[in-house]
């Protein structure tokens, strides 16, 4: 109570200060073995009076950001910004640079000239996220306390986005591009309760610290509402995980899981996959309806991910800009990294095949064309059926978990072919009357993006193919490969990651062949 009594006093005397003040002023962090009641280690530290943030905060890596870099003699004046606390040359309010000044020419090019001032605010301490929180008598301020105000935490990107952006480490640059930086509305968040923990920061936070309690409810609206910012993934008080994050990179139930995945539930055939990426590189039983009596196995990725999708999809490059891997695309530098034959193999200037190694992506986008030219060819009765809704969940399942099968391509591609093989139309969508010749339509729309509908003919029972070629002659897609009935038929055609240009389809029906051109423009 004394504890308390005194720092309710302190609040007071710093409301008196801090109100009549026209500047707010940095107090610095402080150090647990030796504060005053002006830092914020006297509190927030084991045995203070409040939560203990400053415990994990002084082993992250903004606890020591210019104390472990004066050694280094790239680092220099134009670095001490973002890696001390309070650096604003327009405002004199104790921050880091009004004890410190430019020395050109020398080693290093600054000088330091009120140490004991310097050694409260260097480094990245609390006020750098939080602001300043004293008044110029070194006291802590009003709103601190919460007099008139309202203490909301910042949970905005911008905020790390001050320092971490830039040729040089351009994380904020990269993640504004990424699907995370996508904010939701408050019509979504009202109308999707059970989507907004994956969707906005500050329900994430709460999930992942609490998964047992966490309820789907609104914690947030209007314009509180934030994406998966930085804060997000990382916890700017520290962690024991690498790189602050609040979930590992390893084991069971890691950060990028929390929410790529389907969960543990059962495999629901009635229902509609969400994210299978997770079920997918893990080989787990729920990804995809798996037939009774079949073997899956799983690919190599499975067990060589050693930081699961931190591997590839946040893969920093050195250069000039540095790459952090912050838009969470898959990076062809990490496939060369375990495939020596990557660069000869793949055109990686093609952003659209670019992970076509080894045709996987290619041979998984034609029993996916296959499989879904058969769903769309079934009857009404036929959709009603198990053996439909079994192959549609599959052919959902390898859609969503996103990669074309690159995660998983031998449990990816069996389910495909397994699908396929158990899942036969009763009745396929015929139209007009009994063809007198095999014929091969024009394509329509044509350009098209992204998809477009190819029309043939078949005057008799034959067994017919119909694939889509590249202006090389490689193969890009298997429309159809099977016997027909003599009918008119239909086949859509979806260009999923292919770039724009000229390719060519072909039917093969008995002994008559036809190829024409078509032209996909994005």
């Amino acid at each position: 109570m004394r504890t308390l009594s005194f720092i309710m006093i302190l609040g007071v005397i710093s409301l008196t200060s801090f109100t009549n003040a026209q500047t707010r002023y940095f107090l610095g962090t402080g150090d647990q073995n030796s504060v005053g009641m002006d830092a914020c280690a006297a509190c927030h530290r084991s045995g203070g009076s409040a939560t203990a943030q400053y415990d994990t905060w002084k082993n992250t890596k903004h606890a020591t950001a210019h104390t472990a870099l004066t050694s280094n003699t790239s680092y220099g004046y134009s670095c001490l910004g973002c890696h001390n606390t309070g650096w604003d040359p327009n405002t004199a309010n104790y921050g880091a640079d009004e004890y410190v000044t430019s020395n050109p020419g020398g080693t290093p090019n600054y000088t330091i000239n009120d140490e004991t001032n310097f050694n409260r605010v260097k480094n990245v301490g609390c006020e750098s996220c939080h602001g300043p929180l004293g008044s110029s008598a070194r006291m802590l301020g009003a709103e601190h306390w919460g007099f008139g105000t309202t203490n909301k935490l910042n949970y905005s990107a911008e905020v790390c986005g001050t320092c971490h952006q830039g040729s040089h480490h351009p994380y904020m640059e990269e993640w504004s591009s990424s699907g995370h930086a996508a904010t939701a509305s408050q019509a979504f968040i009202t109308g999707n309760k059970s989507c907004v923990k994956c969707h906005v920061a500050q329900n994430f936070i709460e999930w992942v610290e609490n998964p047992t309690t966490y309820v789907d409810t609104i914690l947030v609206t209007g314009d509180d509402i934030e994406p998966i910012t930085c804060v997000g993934c990382h916890d700017p008080h520290g962690s024991s995980n690498p790189g602050s994050l609040r979930l590992p990179v390893t084991g069971q139930r890691v950060i990028c899981d929390a929410c790529h995945t389907v969960g543990t539930e059962p495999v629901n055939i009635n229902s509609t996959p969400h994210h299978t990426t997770s079920e997918a590189l893990s080989g787990t039983p729920n990804f995809g309806f798996q037939y009774p009596g079949q073997t899956y196995q799983n690919s190599i990725h499975t067990f060589a991910a050693t930081e699961r999708c931190i591997n590839c999809h946040v893969k920093a490059v050195s250069g000039n800009p540095a790459k952090t891997g912050h838009t969470f695309e898959a990076s062809p530098v990490a496939c060369g990294t375990c495939h020596p034959d990557y660069y000869t193999s793949v055109d990686t200037s093609n952003h659209a095949t670019r992970f076509n190694y080894r045709g996987i992506q290619s041979t998984s986008d034609s029993l996916m064309n296959v499989l879904r030219t058969k769903l769309n060819a079934a009857s009404p009765a036929d959709s009603l059926t198990d053996a439909f809704k079994q192959a549609n969940y599959n052919l959902l399942s390898c859609e969503a978990e996103g990669s074309r099968g690159i995660h998983n391509t031998l449990l990816t591609q069996k389910l495909l072919r397994d699908a396929i093989a158990n899942f036969t139309p009763t009745a396929v969508k015929e139209f007009g009357a009994v063809p007198s010749r095999f014929n091969l339509e024009q394509n329509y729309p044509n350009p098209f993006n992204p998809s477009t509908t190819i029309e043939f003919a078949v005057p008799e029972r034959a067994n017919v193919t119909l694939k889509i070629y590249d202006v090389s002659g490689n193969l890009i897609a298997v429309l159809q490969d099977g016997e027909l009935e003599a009918g008119n038929y239909r086949s859509n055609f979806v260009a999923s990651g292919l770039a724009s240009g000229i390719y060519f389809y072909k039917l093969e029906a008995g002994k008559f062949n036809a190829v024409k051109k078509f032209i996909l423009m994005k």
